[in-house]
């Protein structure tokens, strides 16, 4: 690519709205073009940036802390002064934003930022020209930033599931000139999983429950596996990596030794590629991440929303694998019901479920969002760089 670009990405607070601005990040880097991440500065952020060696700035959030119709006021007030000289000396062609309260203030600072250009052929006559804000949202359910964000100051949207913006927020997208499904982009080394998905009946290995019980909300699952795994080695020899998360680890594997079952045990899996590469069914909640990364690679899956996620976003993510009978979707509430655990038996030992789930899951969608999405963001800056001319120049 000839052209080369100033880009600003606007990510942080929880690992969903990271790592696809990590995968964005990397992408645009190698093609070339100055990227920086805007961020909140939480610890999280700063350990995986610095993991991955990406450049990060970080201004603290306004609505750290900040709840209820506090919320809203803040949002009537202007951006640090700190941010605006950051965002102007920068000069981005374009400003993506990934989502949550850490994108918002960056949007719309960059919706102030104004720089002038001459005309060509009137030099009295300039043109203004503003950063080119996209937004990109990971969940199936737009989440509040994300709709505020398209209604002001985005000019183009990006669902990472379908439908992710209802009719409602649709209608009041003034600013917005574009809305496009391209997936949610998954990081290369989930990428690079082979996968080769097998009828239990017809291998001697015995199949492997990878569960994901790390993430937020997580403990209830946690504390049902452990038992249900240990009822169902009386019929299947199966084996188990859990991923517990550091508060639960000590316990979980206290409870594993009750039962009689010996399972793989981490608080955190460091090589998640090397993981799903092992594993043959997943067990979880279904944060976007989760459900784009299923469907990258094709993994049969049993997925229990997150109760209390914001607009009940976990349970419409989970229904996008689940429409396609990809997932079988099992309720909270009834984790310690006898269905969790004839699920997991009727996905082993019917013969073809496990291979027609994989099969149904796989969507190339995701393996190819990556690269879409960057491509997408090169042409809206190149289709509409000029907001309005103006005419007698600068005074």
């Amino acid at each position: 690519m000839d052209k080369k670009y100033r880009i600003i990405i606007a990510a942080g607070g929880t690992g969903g709205h990271i790592f696809p601005a990590i995968a964005l990040a990397k992408k645009f880097k190698s093609d070339g073009h100055r990227v920086t991440i805007i961020a909140t500065g939480n610890d999280l952020e700063k350990k995986i940036f610095a993991q991955e060696k990406i450049d990060a700035v970080y201004f603290e959030s306004r609505f750290k802390d900040v709840s209820g119709f506090r919320k809203y006021i803040s949002l009537l007030r202007p951006t640090s002064s700190d941010l605006f000289k950051f965002v102007k000396g920068f000069n981005p062609n374009l400003v993506l934003g990934m989502g949550g309260y850490a994108s918002l203030d960056v949007c719309k600072t960059a919706g102030y930022i104004v720089e002038h250009e001459a005309s060509e052929e009137h030099f009295m006559m300039y043109s203004e020209i503003k950063p080119y804000v996209v937004i990109h949202e990971q969940n199936s359910k737009a989440g509040r930033a994300n709709r505020y964000i398209s209604m002001w100051y985005a000019r183009a949207v990006i669902e990472g599931f379908p439908g992710a913006f209802d009719w409602k927020t649709r209608f009041l997208q003034t600013s917005t000139d574009d809305l496009i499904f391209l997936g949610n982009p998954v990081r290369s080394e989930i990428l690079d999983v082979k996968r080769y998905v097998r009828a239990y009946s017809e291998y001697s290995k015995n199949p492997r429950i990878l569960v994901l019980g790390g993430s937020q909300g997580a403990r209830s699952i946690n504390y049902s596996i452990p038992e249900i795994v240990q009822k169902l080695s009386h019929k299947i020899n199966i084996e188990v990596m859990h991923q517990t998360g550091e508060h639960d680890y000590d316990k979980i594997c206290e409870m594993y030794k009750e039962n009689g079952f010996s399972a793989d045990v981490v608080p955190f899996i460091q090589d998640m590629a090397k993981a799903y590469e092992w594993a043959d069914l997943v067990i979880g909640r279904s944060g976007a991440m989760t459900v784009s990364e299923l469907s990258a690679i094709g993994m049969p899956s049993i997925l229990i929303p997150y109760p209390h996620a914001m607009d009940n976003h976990q349970l419409f993510n989970a229904r996008f694998l689940e429409k396609k009978k990809a997932t079988v979707i099992i309720n909270d509430k009834d984790l310690k019901s006898s269905h969790f655990s004839e699920t997991i038996e009727r996905i082993f030992l019917e013969d073809g479920i496990l291979q027609d789930m994989g099969e149904a899951a796989f969507d190339e969608t995701f393996v190819n969002a990556c690269q879409n999405i960057t491509q997408f963001c090169y042409e809206m800056i190149e289709k509409s760089p000029l907001v309005a001319p103006i005419s007698g120049g600068f005074e």
